[in-house]
């Protein structure tokens, strides 16, 4: 596929030369999907509304029959054969920097490039290809030199494939979080604040609540006390813990302060192994089960942010559990309880798990304790059989400090991700010498498992976001139910009436008292994915009921305003 999308994107390239004639052609790689080229048409003006007859001049260059040539010249044949490009100029110079002295030139009738290849054998291969999207682009990614065009495309070896993958690429889109958070206005980003820090907007705070709140309550079911910390920790802190010695490069740069250093968290073991140290522990005081609802950051470079999916600021519940090591076991079968039935309830089903074990060669990532490496990484596989899920191993992919269980998903695009996950650590207890008192009076340091429940709240909304389409379960929807009267001044007391009787019984609601058409604030209402729509005219009037119409549905329903509640009976919280 490879291959056969950089061939396409040569076949692009030669046709935009036969047509524009003038352009400066840059760069065009295939790409995950795809391909896409950049190129330069000066002041010229260029829009996707030339893709159909850059198209039509692609088929015809495939049905011409021609191949494509290869040959191997130096840096100066190189540079004389492109010397009025300026971008291949850079291009060969940047090249020349890593030593390389010969380059690869493919021709393609009148177009040549600079090009490692290796392309198709022959043109006739291209069965079925698509110019996607129109974009810009900084050539070589560098924000001082000029924005050109860069053109989207895909191909692939029959009309069948490339009709699936448009598809697909148009449920994407249909479950893009970013393009449903805005219309749903559930979250915001301003660059005056900051890239990658997502502001909640009232819809969205209510979201993110409703969930704190039922993992709150799950959590408290299986034993856990909350606490708090700060969002700063101190640098020893964290060189301590470890992770400034693994981390620094995901962490904001320390801050200095009369004399203090601080860093600005992101995780909360090492304040949560503080908490654990506080006060003398016992046996029975294990398993030690804390959690918190965090606020964390983490340096992500701009050009990988993705609105809630990635960012560098993040709210989540995080929890640690101090067992001794008798006790890792059943506290691993249990945290796995603990996320399968909170998964469930947001009706995400697991797929299977991970087991991310460690390379016992790479002595630089993890701790060199082969015995413990060895036991550990047993344990967790026989948690795994008894769960009775299925399982794969994952060596290389542990933490520096244990391995660990990846709760995989498939999402409703068929991607499969990492949920959840529980971690194994032998080292932070060392680490900060944390000690409790066993049976026989003997001090011994606590195992500790890190456990990650839906991750961060921004991620998860997005997913939640993008399987749902926006519709999102009863309990979850800021708005439940918006009463539309027929007319204003008929029909307005009657709705406030019923509006305050709704409130009464816990369903969300407000009345549309806006002049506008009935059938544009129906339609309104269907693209802000309202579960239920309530119109009150005349005869609801007469008859003391209401007509509601459910989201996604067509027909009405006429019931008396008690039998409407009923709709909500045992929805309204977490399920």
């Amino acid at each position: 596929m490879e291959i056969l999308n950089h061939t396409t994107a040569h076949v692009f390239a030669l046709a935009l030369k036969n047509i524009y004639p003038e352009v400066q052609i840059a760069i065009g790689p295939s790409i995950e999907g795809g391909f896409h080229y950049d190129f330069d048409l000066g002041d010229a003006q260029f829009s996707s509304l030339e893709f159909p007859k850059i198209e039509k001049e692609m088929k015809k260059i495939i049905l011409n029959g021609e191949s494509i040539k290869r040959t191997v010249v130096s840096s100066n044949e190189a540079k004389k054969k492109f010397a009025n490009n300026p971008y291949k100029i850079k291009t060969i110079d940047s090249i020349i920097e890593t030593g390389n002295k010969e380059f690869s030139i493919y021709s393609l009738g009148s177009f040549d490039d600079l090009c490692k290849g290796p392309h198709l054998p022959k043109l006739s291969f291209i069965k079925a290809f698509k110019l996607t999207s129109l974009g810009g682009a900084y050539f070589q990614g560098d924000k001082s030199n000029k924005m050109i065009h860069r053109v989207y495309g895909t191909s692939w070896f029959s009309k069948e494939q490339l009709d699936k993958e448009l598809a697909l690429r148009e449920e994407r889109k249909e479950r893009d979080h970013r393009t449903i958070g805005k219309a749903l206005k559930i979250f915001t980003f301003n660059d005056k604040v900051g890239k990658g820090l997502p502001m909640w907007l009232p819809n969205g705070h209510f979201i993110k609540e409703q969930i704190r709140s039922f993992i709150l309550e799950m959590e408290r079911k299986y034993d856990y006390q909350h606490i708090s910390t700060p969002v700063i920790g101190s640098k020893e802190l964290y060189e301590i813990s470890g992770h400034l010695a693994h981390y620094s490069n995901d962490m904001f740069p320390i801050m200095e302060v009369e004399g203090e250093t601080f860093v600005l968290r992101p995780m909360s073991c090492p304040h949560h192994a503080m908490v654990f140290a506080s006060e003398p522990k016992s046996y029975r005081d294990l398993p030690y089960r804390i959690s918190e609802e965090v606020l964390q950051h983490r340096y992500e470079s701009s050009g990988s942010l993705i609105g809630l999916e990635r960012v560098r600021a993040m709210t989540l519940t995080d929890s640690h559990v101090f067992v001794s090591e008798d006790q890792v076991l059943e506290e691993i079968k249990r945290s796995y309880k603990l996320i399968s039935e909170t998964l469930e309830r947001f009706n995400i089903d697991i797929d299977y798990i991970e087991l991310a074990l460690h390379e016992p060669g790479d002595k630089e990532k993890y701790h060199n304790n082969k015995d413990v490496w060895k036991s550990s990484e047993k344990i967790l596989e026989e948690a795994a059989r008894e769960i009775g899920i299925k399982y794969v191993k994952m060596k290389g992919e542990a933490a520096f400090y244990g391995p660990k269980i990846d709760i995989q998903v498939k999402t409703a695009l068929g991607h499969v991700i990492t949920m959840s996950t529980i971690q194994l650590d032998f080292v932070l207890g060392s680490n900060f010498k944390l000690k409790y008192k066993d049976k026989d009076g003997e001090l011994k340091t606590p195992v500790i498992i890190h456990r990650g429940l839906v991750g961060s709240y921004e991620r998860f909304i997005a997913i939640l976001l993008e399987q749902t389409k926006g519709v999102l379960p009863l309990w979850l929807s800021p708005l439940q139910a918006v009463i539309i009267p027929v007319s204003n001044s008929l029909h307005n007391d009657y709705s406030k009436k019923v509006s305050k009787y709704l409130t009464s019984e816990g369903i969300r609601n407000n009345i549309d008292e806006r002049n506008e058409r009935m059938s544009y604030k129906i339609r309104e209402l269907q693209t802000s994915k309202i579960p239920y729509q309530v119109i009150i005219g005349d005869d609801e009037l007469k008859n003391n009921t209401i007509s509601y119409r459910k989201y996604g549905e067509k027909k009405t329903y006429s019931v008396d305003i008690k039998e409407f509640t009923k709709l909500f009976q045992g929805k309204n919280l977490y399920n």
